[in-house]
């Protein structure tokens, strides 16, 4: 397996900057749809059709993780509002990430050919040029993954 995830500390604010789309979720069943629709309908929308499909799965798998394992929308949590989409566009390359509410870090498993689950994040790899996790001060984490493109 590769050394993968990076973790990288970056300002908390640049999760807010205003060359942002970003997306607040709720943690219901609608989330992860919301979160594909909004990553394609901006893809879409920034002309880059070719990146969608693997945009898509990829802020996909990183909201069904969150849902899962940051303890988003348990009872009681009240971290739900804190759960969203952050989609980047700069000169070369796109970032998506989910902000989550935990300090769990992700961890990218060997998934046996017999596991029903477990593979999110194989495909995360497989899909994205790289990713990774930062630290949002005072609201959990961001999972993130790069997309080189041309003529971003």
């Amino acid at each position: 397996m590769p050394d993968r995830p990076r973790v990288v500390r970056v300002p908390s604010d640049w999760w807010e900057g205003p060359s942002v789309a970003a997306l607040p979720l709720g943690s219901g069943r609608q989330a992860g749809r919301n979160a594909r629709r909004f990553t394609r309908d901006t893809f879409a929308r920034w002309g880059l059709h070719a990146l969608a499909d693997d945009a898509e799965v990829i802020v996909g798998e990183f909201v069904a993780n969150a849902v899962k394992h940051a303890g988003v929308g348990r009872p009681g949590n009240g971290d739900s509002d804190r759960l969203g989409v952050r989609l980047f566009r700069r000169s070369g390359e796109v970032i998506c990430a989910v902000l989550d509410p935990s300090d769990d870090v992700p961890v990218l498993r060997d998934a046996g050919s017999d596991w029903e689950a477990g593979r999110g994040l194989q495909l995360v790899d497989a899909l994205s040029d790289v990713w990774g996790w930062s630290p949002v001060a005072g609201r959990g984490k961001a999972v993130w993954a790069i997309l080189f493109c041309s003529g971003a």
